[in-house]
Order: C-alpha cells, then sequence, then structure tokens
C-alpha cells in the first residue's frame, strides 16, 4: 500500500485573484497573443527576406509588437504554473510548501529540519486570525495562514504534525488552534473528521505487517495447548481463548514478528517480550489478570493468562446504555487503584490499551484489566508501531512515546465512553458535558484527557481520593 501523503490548497487573496484573471483572460493571452504574436513574427521575418531594409523602421515596430504578445503569452503561462503548485504536500518524512511560503530551491522540508511550531496570535477569538509558524535550523521561519487554507485541510494539516512531526517541538499554542478549530466549525455546523485519516493511517501500518493467525482446533506447546477460538485480532498479534490439559480454560496473547526483521531486531524483541513477562508474572491484585506463563512456539511468543468468565464493559454499555455517575465512578475508583498499583512497579509498568474492551466485570461485580504489557510493548518497542484503540490512545502513544500519563488520557476517555455510550474524539480532550453529569465529573474527565501530558493528572495516586469523595458524595445523594 502506498505512503499515506495529505494535501492543502493555499490560496491567498491575491492568488484567488491572479488564478480568477488569468482564467478569465485565458483566450486572450493562451490563444490570440501567441497566434496574433507568431503569424506577425512570420510575416514580418518573410518581409525582411523578401523586401529592402528601407522599410527597416516600421518592420522594427511590427517586431516589437509580435515579440511582446509572445513575452505576454510566456509570462501568463509562468504565471499560472506558479499559481498551479501553490499547493502543500506532507508525509512521514517531510512537508512541501507552497511555493509562495517558499520560495527556495527546493520547497520540500525534512521534519528532521523543522526546529519548533507554534501559533500566531493563538489567543485571537477569530480563527482565521491565526497563522502557523514552522521554526527551521536554517533559514528564516515559514508562516502559513489559516485563512487561506480550507478548515477541514487545516485540520488534516494538525494530525499530520501530530503523527509525524515526532520530533519537532510543539508550542501548547497548537493545542488552543486545534479547540479554536473544533469550535468553529461545530458553529458552521459542520464536523471534523479526524476519525477517517485515523484509520486510513492505520490501516497504512498495519497492512503490511499481518499473519495467519492460529485456527480452532490447534494444538501447540507440545500438545498441551489447544486453540478453542479466536478473540481478536489486530496487525502483528491476536488473543486466543485456549484450553490447557483438556480442562483448564486459559487466555494466550500472541505477538509476532515480521519475517523480513533482522536477526538482531528479533533478538532484542524476544529480549524485552521476556522482561516484561517475567515482569507481569510477579504482579499480584484483584483487579489485575494473573499472568501464568510465557513462552515461545514455532517462532511466535505468548503469554498465557488467567480466564475472566464475565462481560467487559463496552458490551455491558452496548446492551444498558451510558451508566450513572455513581456506578462509573465505582469503576473509576477500582481502575485508578489498577493504575496506582502498575504505575508504582520497579520499573512502572504502562498498560498501554486501557479501554472499555479490556476492563471486565467478574461475577462478584469488581472490576480487572485484561490484555495489557509484554505483548504490547514487544510490538511497540520491536516494530515502531503502536498498540491501543484509535480514540482512546494518548497522542505522545500514537507518536511511539508512551508514558505513564498516556494511561492516564486513556483513563479519562474510558469514563467518557462509559457516561455518554459514544466513542470519544480520536486526538481530542474529551468532555461528558452531553450526558446528565456534574461538572466536576466533566472538569475531571478533561484533566485527564489533556492533549499534553505536563497538563493531565500526572499520577493515579492523585486521582483516587478525588474521585472517592465524589463518589461518596454521589452515593449519598442519590
Amino acid at each position: 500500500m502506498a505512503e499515506l501523503t495529505v494535501s492543502a490548497h493555499y490560496e491567498t487573496n491575491v492568488t484567488k485573484s491572479a488564478t480568477s484573471l488569468l482564467k478569465l483572460t485565458f483566450p486572450v493571452w493562451g490563444v490570440i497573443a501567441p497566434i496574433v504574436g507568431g503569424v506577425t513574427l512570420f510575416v514580418l521575418v518573410t518581409s525582411l527576406f523578401s523586401h529592402s531594409a528601407a522599410y527597416g523602421g516600421p518592420l522594427f515596430g511590427f517586431f516589437g509588437m509580435a515579440f511582446a504578445y509572445l513575452v505576454l503569452s510566456a509570462f501568463c503561462l509562468l504565471a499560472m504554473r506558479i499559481l498551479m503548485k501553490n499547493q502543500m504536500l506532507l508525509d512521514k518524512n517531510g512537508i512541501q510548501f507552497p511555493i509562495l511560503v517558499r520560495m527556495a530551491s527546493s520547497r520540500y522540508v525534512p521534519w528532521a529540519s523543522i526546529r519548533k511550531i507554534d501559533v500566531l496570535n493563538a489567543m485571537n477569538d477569530q480563527f482565521l486570525n491565526k497563522s502557523l509558524i514552522f521554526y527551521l535550523d536554517r533559514g528564516r521561519p515559514l508562516r502559513l495562514s489559516l485563512k487561506n487554507m480550507q478548515p477541514t485541510e487545516v485540520e488534516q494539516l494538525l494530525l499530520a504534525i501530530e503523527m509525524w512531526g515526532t520530533n519537532c517541538e510543539k508550542d501548547p499554542s497548537l493545542n488552543l488552534l486545534q479547540d479554536s478549530l473544533k469550535i468553529n466549525t461545530e458553529k458552521e455546523g459542520g464536523k471534523l473528521s479526524y476519525t477517517t485519516m485515523w484509520e486510513e493511517e492505520l490501516r497504512r501500518r498495519f497492512s503490511s505487517t499481518t499473519f495467519l493467525p492460529l485456527a480452532p482446533g490447534q494444538i501447540i506447546r507440545g500438545g498441551k495447548l489447544k486453540v478453542v477460538r479466536q478473540l481478536s485480532l489486530g496487525g502483528l498479534s491476536a488473543v486466543y481463548l485456549a484450553q490447557l490439559d483438556g480442562n483448564r480454560l486459559v487466555v494466550l496473547k500472541e505477538a509476532v514478528l515480521p519475517e523480513d526483521g533482522s536477526v538482531a531486531l528479533h533478538e532484542k524483541a524476544n529480549e524485552l517480550f521476556a522482561r516484561e513477562a517475567t515482569l507481569l508474572m510477579r504482579l499480584k491484585h484483584k483487579g489485575i489478570v494473573e499472568v501464568l506463563e510465557q513462552f515461545s512456539d514455532n517462532n511466535r511468543n505468548y503469554l498465557m493468562l488467567e480466564y475472566v468468565n464475565g462481560q467487559d464493559l463496552r458490551q455491558f454499555v452496548k446492551q444498558n446504555g451510558a451508566q450513572k455517575e455513581a456506578q462509573v465512578l465505582e469503576w473509576a475508583v477500582q481502575l485508578a487503584g489498577i493504575l496506582k498499583y502498575l504505575h508504582e512497579q520497579d520499573p512502572p509498568i504502562i498498560h498501554r490499551d486501557v479501554s472499555p474492551d479490556n476492563l471486565v466485570l467478574r461475577e462478584d461485580g469488581s472490576l480487572v484489566v485484561i490484555d495489557f504489557g509484554a505483548a504490547n510493548e514487544f510490538i511497540s518497542k520491536a516494530t515502531g508501531t503502536f498498540v491501543g484503540k484509535q480514540s482512546f490512545i494518548a497522542p505522545e502513544q500514537f507518536r511511539g512515546k508512551a508514558v505513564t500519563q498516556s494511561d492516564i488520557y486513556s483513563f479519562g476517555c474510558s469514563l467518557h465512553y462509559l457516561l455518554t455510550g459514544k466513542e470519544p474524539e480520536a486526538l481530542s480532550t474529551s468532555n461528558p458535558k452531553e450526558a446528565d453529569v456534574s461538572d466536576e465529573l466533566s472538569e475531571l474527565v478533561v484533566s485527564c484527557t489533556q492533549m499534553e501530558p505536563r497538563d493531565r493528572y500526572q499520577t493515579a495516586a492523585q486521582l483516587l481520593p478525588v474521585l472517592r469523595r465524589m463518589s461518596s458524595t454521589t452515593q449519598k445523594v442519590g
């Protein structure tokens, strides 16, 4: 599959007027002028050779007129070509700026050459008065005025910066710009479409790394494990329900490296997988699914986990609808306690895939976190791809730089889903204000899902007392 490329038209009022004028006058400079100039020049050259030089004065006057016609035609043609190239293209390697923004021998600027990106007039209430400023390692900064672009193209530009500009310093004003874009579009009755481009990039990243999953009934581990059915599949991993020694049900989390990977890559990845699995097998918490064993079979790595017989929260919400605040807070207290335990390990363990799909209710109503850890870490570090549900993944994790605050972001997105019954918008700050939710809980979700890790709650330990107090207050009111 071809690499994803983002294109955006960049038209100033001057270029719009010039383009319209050139199109309107095309019959003059594109047809009449070259014909008249060419014919006149032909006639004059013929006359020059067939008549005496006595007519030199008038002939040279006609020569000048013919030359002027041809120059006009060439000039207009060149101007039209320049205006047609006034477009920007972005891909994973860099940005091709519009010709009127970067008048240099090369309009293409690699991401590695962009030092910083911020917004001019970030605090201005008018969206169209803002500009993006790109500071380069060399040369003057480049300015893109947003009034010269469509909102949908600005939207894609921001997502491209988020996806590919991983080493650029991004001023917090970019987050303000995204919020301004969202508000401006909603006022005009429109809707942003991050999800479309997001999913296209996901498909591209995983398209060349798919593998053939295990089939139901397949026997592995020397006859000890029998695959019952596939639970989920994505990119380089799969999850199965399996039977151990003919009786006990377990869950297998499988991770596979692409066959074209180097020997060094395979060795490093296997080392990471084994190390993370060892850490996970030491975990002892009632809210965390037990990791029973780690092993390799036929060049594939596996985690064997405890099978939890219960319903995940996504299924629960689909069947029962959005949940009341009191119930969500009860689950939130449990989940925050689980994250606190994981993040306080040495080294901290980042789940990387906190979402309603991976939160299961046991028969006694308690919450247990499943499907996390080594396989996700293994895939992320070994292949450079990220792991996580599209609408729940933090921006920095999408760039391959997950931190403990990434789980806090996913935690906030999960609360949004439980309270509203709707997917949170990808690459955005979530706010469940549409549901019957207290202002305090809405503000907590907003704080957890800030775009920058430093702007969120920093630890689950900070969240716990707040959630406990809110849960206690809600129960008393109820």
